[in-house]
């Protein structure tokens, strides 16, 4: 689910990074702080409801199973949501908006995060994929910040062959 299918939740983002430009550090720790949130288990009554619901998929997917499926989900589910929230906050915000200490901080949890994935799963669901790639897209823009990536003027000469 990217850009422009759910036209709703980018209508949320895009009021998220107007917030922000105000507000950066506040959108920006609230995003963080609600992630963190939401890695509690899934409830027994949500595993009830989709073990009584569904008897086709309990048959396939062992009983014990579902509790650590649903776990996934909701793990990914939150990480997508915290990826896109983040990238459209820092899309609307001015290049100096982002300080120091919150640039360094928002580097160093999400490059932890792109730096150790875990390879079998990248490779068994899409939605591992899709995480990663957020993550990818996520560090362009913190980079962007923190090293003034994509300006004029930058510091940065371009890459030349090893041997030319």
């Amino acid at each position: 689910m990217g850009n422009c299918v759910d036209t709703k939740f980018d209508d949320i983002l895009l009021s998220l990074g107007k917030i922000a430009q105000k507000h950066s550090k506040a959108v920006i720790d609230s995003i963080m702080r609600w992630r963190r949130s939401q890695n509690e288990n899934v409830g027994s009554e949500i595993i009830r409801v989709h073990t009584t619901r569904s008897p086709t998929t309990a048959r396939t997917i062992r009983m014990h199973d579902i509790p650590g499926l649903l776990n996934e989900r909701k793990s990914l589910a939150s990480i997508y949501i915290m990826c896109r929230a983040l990238i459209a906050v820092l899309q609307s915000l001015p290049k100096d908006a982002l300080g120091d200490v919150m640039g360094y901080t928002l580097e160093e949890t999400t490059f932890d995060q792109f730096r150790r994935p875990e390879m079998k799963l990248l490779h068994q669901s899409g939605n591992q994929r899709a995480n990663n790639e957020l993550y990818a897209i996520l560090l362009g823009h913190i980079a962007n910040f923190r090293y003034g990536l994509n300006q004029k003027g930058s510091n940065l000469s371009p890459l030349r062959m090893i041997g030319s």
